[in-house]
């Protein structure tokens, strides 16, 4: 994900005078917690929790007021906020980049944790038929962080009605559980998970692409967050 910007005048500043000093910085955030919940509806749409706990580690280029945290594509049903803190949240697709976009109540400093969690009903998560015949396979890989480590991430996938799933899970209480951590920049495997066809709505029309693509427009899986407004960013972007 691209450097946070939280005051746009300090941020030219070092890129203006001081490209070194900006390419050596220390990481600014850690990502405690990064849990994804999963949930297939009857409709073939998946319901996905997620709660991240987030510690900021240095402001001295501002407090964090908001993030953006990757989503798998823009054909989503609906996105809500399940914490209190969390002053707003929608989804941003105006970019090559899908992202939910998460402002707080407060502001947060050094030391300080922000958790929070929200509800994605994201659609346009499968293939059929392209393993076997009469089987439906969801893929799925969560966004990535470029500058910041992330020291526990868990996919928590319900179990009910799969009939096979990607390498690495756990079960426990009929749920598919992946865990690891990741450093800056890392990806996490994709997870896959299949079921027979007629075991919910899947609709031929919305296959995703072995590619990931689907249609004309492809949201990909990215992470990233920014605590500036939008214009920063697109002005960063431009530099």
């Amino acid at each position: 994900m691209k450097r946070p910007i939280r005051f746009l005048s300090l941020l030219l500043l070092i890129l203006f005078l001081s490209p070194a000093v900006r390419s050596s910085a220390k990481t600014t955030d850690e990502i405690l917690n990064y849990i994804i919940t999963v949930d297939v509806n009857q409709d073939a749409t998946l319901t996905m929790n997620y709660h991240i706990d987030w510690k900021v580690l240095d402001d001295s280029i501002g407090a964090l007021e908001w993030v953006q945290i990757g989503i798998p594509n823009n054909r989503y049903v609906s996105i809500s906020p399940l914490t209190d803190n969390i002053r707003n949240v929608y989804v941003d697709s105006s970019g090559s980049e899908v992202f939910a976009k998460v402002y707080f109540d407060k502001k947060y400093y050094e030391n300080e944790i922000v958790s929070f969690a929200f509800s994605l009903v994201q659609d346009y998560m499968y293939e059929m038929n392209v393993l076997t015949e009469g089987e439906t396979v969801y893929y799925f890989t969560p966004g990535w962080f470029d500058g910041i480590p992330v020291d526990y991430i868990e996919i928590n996938w319900s179990a009910e009605n799969a009939i096979a799933w990607s390498h690495g899970a756990t079960t426990s209480d009929n749920r598919l559980i992946w865990s690891g951590s990741l450093d800056p920049g890392h990806k996490f495997t994709e997870v896959s998970v299949t079921y027979p066809s007629d075991t919910y709505l899947f609709d031929a029309s919305k296959t995703v692409n072995p590619d990931g693509s689907y249609s004309s427009n492809d949201g990909g899986y990215y992470s990233d967050y920014n605590d500036s407004d939008d214009s920063g960013s697109a002005f960063l972007g431009f530099i």
